[in-house]
């Protein structure tokens, strides 16, 4: 793996010190005041990198006001955590959880699933969307009656240019329209936003150009924040296009991080590639690419980072694998690509066996056809990783994958794709099958995993409900990461996994009091037993709880308190002090402190 996994930096040990040097008097007394809660006899993990110490925490209120040797301090709680590790609550840098945590539903608002991974704090705003706008609406939303997580707003670029060019949104912007959604940025950075998320893969944001995203960006360096971006792709091809929508391939799959990089380059902010990924069987071992091209970067002075969900699955949900333009009538044009919506009509979806016959008996559109459903296998990893979740009326595909069962019998897995959507298509499931494809590979996810400024993310939301196909990222991301990544393969250090999920997400924020356990910091703080913690979610199972958790605290009030949720809702909105980049400079006030300070 190299150096970058295991050895910590100079930087970070002078964090280390300062950290604990603060931790005691110099008399080395316990503090003079009861404490709230006093957690004894743990390995101390400060988040930064450097190994574990034995150490005890004293909390008062939401603050840690002590670390060290407490000796009989006494407090309203003594926890004896004796062979568990201590670590800093777990900063999700990608997360879809602002749907839930500002919804009506109070049992989203606990975020059980979450709490239950050590995730004490979401960045919201994924994708380039806003889910409340103006930022105002969004963080009063988040506050009453509040969330189970400290929440950090962003500034969604989709959102401002929905709201600057409504549905006339396929084009590049005109100059006067960007100073709008300079107008708008800046809005919701003075509100209380960290930074600008973009989704440029997806509508509206595909359409803008990268001077647009630049333009954007330079507002949000007024502010010290930074910049998250679903890049335009992370397969070969955008995931809307097909062989058949476009003339020759206009995207090799580098060009998003390349477009990520030339952002942080023009305007100097820190800049991340989210839920980075070699997605397809055409891009497997690009991830050497990103790394030079990321290092080439970050030699020049450019602040590059990534995260990363753990997997080797990518998206959401399960999936079907024919394009949907199949299902409707041959003579609807679907050149505009396969993620519109107009594909859901449900005169389509009410004849759509009859609307795919038409096109297998037309030559031209039966090879079409073919052309493109084998490129979409390729890109979700090929017919032999196409995981079977859901195929009704008879389960007994389920578990099986695509080209296991289209062996059997006796076809060709497209063959078996069109007879499953054929034989057992209903309007509700035109494919007649769900799959959960594997894109990826393990050697990239392991590639990206073990650089220095890749951090953790889920890319996930509040989930109730219990479909099938779910991706485990939602329920295992930190449990896996600990448990399989870092104790069973040893492909990172223990300190190294914490620090990808603490102190790096918080020093990509600008989050000064998070991150880090030490003295004066915010109580946000995860317990666990590194012998036994792992994930359980699976692609047929993923609503599993993980095991080895036993302690979540957030803002000094326990989430989970013996391994049982509370469901108490102690998070706060993380707002950034509306100061310029130019007055942090001058020390005139703290722009990247939280008002929650």
């Amino acid at each position: 793996m190299g150096d970058s996994g295991r050895a910590p930096r100079a930087a970070c040990v002078a964090v280390l010190v300062l950290a604990f040097a603060g931790a005691l008097p110099a008399s080395n007394k316990p503090p003079a005041q009861t404490l709230d809660v006093l957690i004894r006899g743990g390995q101390v993990l400060d988040g930064t990198g450097n190994p574990a110490v034995h150490a005890d925490i004293g909390i008062r209120r939401d603050r840690i006001v002590a670390i060290g040797k407490l000796g009989n301090v006494s407090a309203r709680r003594t926890i004896e955590v004796t062979g568990l590790h201590v670590v800093p609550g777990f900063i999700d840098m990608h997360s879809h959880a602002d749907r839930g945590l500002a919804g009506d539903d109070p049992e989203e608002r606990k975020a059980h699933h979450l709490v239950f991974q050590g995730i004490t704090t979401a960045v919201v705003g994924p994708d380039g969307r806003n889910h409340i706008w103006p930022i105002t609406d969004e963080i009063a939303a988040y506050r009453s009656p509040g969330t189970a997580l400290n929440v950090v707003p962003m500034v969604g670029h989709s959102t401002v240019r929905e709201q600057v060019m409504g549905d006339d949104y396929e084009r590049p912007a005109a100059a006067a329209e960007i100073e709008q959604m300079r107008a708008l940025v800046r809005e919701g950075m003075v509100a209380g936003a960290w930074g600008l998320g973009a989704g440029p893969e997806y509508r509206p944001g595909r359409f803008a150009t990268t001077e647009e995203l630049i333009a954007l960006a330079h507002v949000v360096a007024e502010y010290d924040g930074f910049y998250y971006a679903h890049q335009r792709s992370q397969g070969a091809v955008p995931m809307w296009q097909t062989p058949s929508i476009v003339d020759g391939w206009r995207i090799t799959g580098f060009e998003g991080l390349s477009e990520t990089i030339r952002i942080g380059r023009e305007t100097g902010i820190r800049v991340v590639g989210s839920h980075i990924k070699a997605s397809g069987r055409q891009r497997w071992g690009a991830s050497s690419i990103d790394v030079l091209l990321i290092e080439r970067a970050r030699a020049e002075g450019v602040q590059v980072y990534l995260d990363q969900y753990p997997y080797e699955t990518f998206g959401c949900c399960a999936t079907s694998v024919l394009p949907r333009w199949a299902y409707a009538p041959p003579d609807v044009d679907h050149s505009g690509g396969l993620d519109d919506a107009a594909w859901d009509r449900p005169e389509f979806l009410e004849n759509h066996e009859e609307h795919l016959r038409a096109h297998l008996a037309d030559p031209e559109s039966r090879a079409t056809l073919f052309a493109d459903t084998e490129h979409l296998l390729e890109t979700q990893g090929g017919a032999e990783r196409q995981i079977i979740v859901l195929a009704p009326p008879d389960d007994a595909h389920v578990g099986k994958t695509l080209a296991a069962v289209a062996q059997e019998l006796g076809r060709t897995p497209i063959e078996q794709l069109l007879a499953f959507a054929l034989e057992q298509g209903t309007p509700e499931l035109p494919a007649g099958v769900l799959v959960r494809p594997v894109g990826g590979h393990a050697f990239d996810v392991d590639n990206y995993m073990v650089q220095e400024y890749t951090a953790t993310t889920t890319d996930a939301s509040i989930q109730m409900g219990r479909e099938p196909g779910r991706h485990p990222r939602y329920y295992g991301t930190y449990p896996r990461k600990l448990g399989h990544y870092a104790r069973e393969r040893g492909l990172i250090s223990l300190p190294f996994a914490v620090r990808s999920s603490t102190s790096l997400p918080a020093q990509i924020v600008g989050l000064s009091d998070r991150g880090v356990l030490r003295v004066g910091g915010a109580a946000d703080l995860v317990v666990f037993d590194y012998g036994t913690i792992i994930d359980h979610s699976t692609i047929l199972e993923p609503h599993r709880y993980p095991t080895g958790m036993h302690y979540v605290m957030v803002n000094g009030q326990l989430a989970l308190d013996a391994g049982q949720l509370t469901g108490v809702l102690a998070g706060e909105v993380l707002e950034r002090t509306s100061a310029r980049r130019e007055d942090i400079s001058r020390g005139d006030v703290g722009g990247s402190r939280s008002k929650s300070q």
